[in-house]
């Protein structure tokens, strides 16, 4: 858990809606540029779950994987999540977002 500093999240990337699970010695387990509660819990049970049911050989080898996954366009529905999340995420994000329209603004201005 980041503290309210938000210490963790600068040192991670400040993406506006990133989601990382870092293990006890640090090992970064899960990362998505954009954060489900469903992706992360569903996560979270099967990285338990593994944990439990590990041979006491120690005959398992953990690998990276990535994958696409879905969320919705519709920016009303969209933004009501984010402030269930906490009005900072709201804010960060409605933040990125003038930063990202600029940028585009800018290269399209130089194109």
């Amino acid at each position: 858990m980041d503290d309210f500093a938000g210490t963790a999240h600068q040192a991670y990337g400040l993406m506006p809606n990133m989601t990382w699970v870092i293990g006890r010695g640090g090992r970064i387990l899960y990362k998505a540029d954009w954060t489900s509660a469903r992706n992360v819990e569903v996560f979270l049970q099967r990285y338990e779950e593994g944990r439990r049911h590990r041979p006491a050989a120690g005959a398992v080898a953990a690998y990276l994987t990535e994958q696409i996954e879905y969320r919705d366009v519709d920016r009303e529905v969209f933004y009501a999540r984010l402030r269930r999340n906490g009005s900072r995420a709201y804010t960060e994000f409605k933040r990125a977002e003038q930063i990202w329209r600029r940028r585009a603004e800018h290269t399209t201005a130089g194109a």
